[in-house]
């Protein structure tokens, strides 16, 4: 069986370490390496911590600048075949270890598997996510699920492609995803429909506390990637709408990319600002209407609203698109 590598950064998350601890070792996995990167915390962690430290292969808690740091800096102490990470407040699911070893082990060409993920709120309800489709190799760059907490690569690829993004705070597993995708193209990937790990939803978890960042990393992705196939109306559209002026690594893409890269950023905007709310979102989406995109681009399941958007943008000044929607909420 293959080892296991898995990092888990964590900051500030005592309550939540035993379990996570908990869930990882009581698999029995017998080739896990688990590696548990601190950020400095002083709620008591490092005490959990330091109480399983005779079954961790590394540790330490020390000031980081943040969780992409914290998972390189597990990467330089990780010596296995395979590479996972899970966050400090998630738990692994019964067996899952040995599901994601035995896959390695027999599909050795195996670049990504993955399994379903639970959402489990505060009051303990779960809900399970979406997969992805090992045969859909579209839909794998232009609306991937990415269950991070149940995905895991070939070890190899994670370190060609230089680890994880550390400009990146919120959408950096979407970024490796591409990077991996992109490097390994039409390779072996494998997803089965079976919760894998838990993501567990409360007030203290970044994705309740940061907002639209995932939104907003995610068009700093896809414009980085525009600017580097020089598709410079692509690149104008995002940048209308959101701060993008951080720099990240280069994707490996070519000229062939060019056809699922338009794609990939068409999707976005079409998911994200199908609805408009505020100037910058209008005029975004005005100059993407204008901008004569072609429409094969759109996904089959966008175009609905991509028509829509199409009534309700073109021809109209700010002024006169929120008149119009006033009299739309109030006559609805």
């Amino acid at each position: 069986m293959p080892r296991i590598s898995l990092i888990t950064p964590s900051l500030q998350q005592q309550p939540y370490l035993r379990d996570c601890f908990t869930s990882v070792h009581d698999q029995g996995y017998a080739e896990l390496e688990h590696i548990v990167v601190d950020g400095g915390s002083t709620d008591g962690s490092v005490a959990e911590i330091e109480a399983m430290k005779d079954r961790l292969a590394w540790y330490c808690s020390e000031p980081d600048r943040g969780q992409s740091h914290a998972l390189n800096k597990g990467l330089e102490h990780a010596t296995g075949a395979v590479f996972g990470w899970l966050n400090s407040d998630d738990l692994l699911l019964p067996g899952s270890l040995q599901r994601i070893g035995s896959a390695f082990e027999r599909e050795p060409e195996l670049v990504a598997y993955g399994g379903q993920r639970l959402y489990r709120d505060a009051n303990g309800h779960d809900r399970i996510s979406e997969l992805d489709h090992a045969d859909d190799i579209d839909g794998l760059f232009i609306h991937p699920q990415v269950n991070q907490q149940s995905t895991f690569y070939r070890m190899d690829l994670v370190r060609r492609v230089g680890g994880v993004e550390e400009g990146l705070h919120f959408a950096m597993d979407l970024e490796l995803w591409w990077q991996i995708l992109f490097t390994a193209e039409r390779a072996l990937f494998r997803f089965d429909e079976v919760p894998l790990a838990v993501f567990r939803l409360h007030d203290g978890a970044k994705t309740a506390t940061g907002g639209n960042s995932f939104r907003d990393e995610t068009a700093i992705i896809l414009h980085h990637l525009a600017v580097q196939l020089d598709q410079e109306d692509l690149a104008r559209i995002l940048g209308m709408g959101y701060d993008v002026e951080r720099c990240l690594r280069p994707m490996p893409v070519s000229a062939q990319h060019l056809p699922i890269v338009r794609r990939m950023i068409v999707y976005f905007l079409i998911k994200w600002h199908h609805t408009v709310h505020h100037r910058a979102e209008f005029e975004m989406m005005q100059a993407f209407v204008k901008s004569g995109v072609d429409e094969d681009l759109i996904d089959p399941s966008q175009v609905d609203r991509w028509n829509k958007l199409k009534v309700k943008l073109t021809g109209r000044s700010w002024l006169t698109f929120r008149i119009e929607r006033k009299l739309d909420h109030l006559f609805a």
